[in-house]
């Protein structure tokens, strides 16, 4: 991703508000040979 350097700290503010609502960022790949449990259970936690 590139942007010029006057956007990062809006970036960096962006990232942190969307981890404070369980969204990490870079976003994790899942593809047919890896089992999503293990990254979902991060975001969402067995009550």
């Amino acid at each position: 991703m590139a942007l010029p350097p006057e956007a990062l700290k809006q970036a960096i503010e962006g990232m942190e508000a969307l981890a404070k609502n369980g969204l990490r960022y870079p976003v994790a790949q899942y593809g047919i040979q890896q089992d999503a449990r293990a990254g979902m259970e991060v975001s969402y936690p067995k009550k």
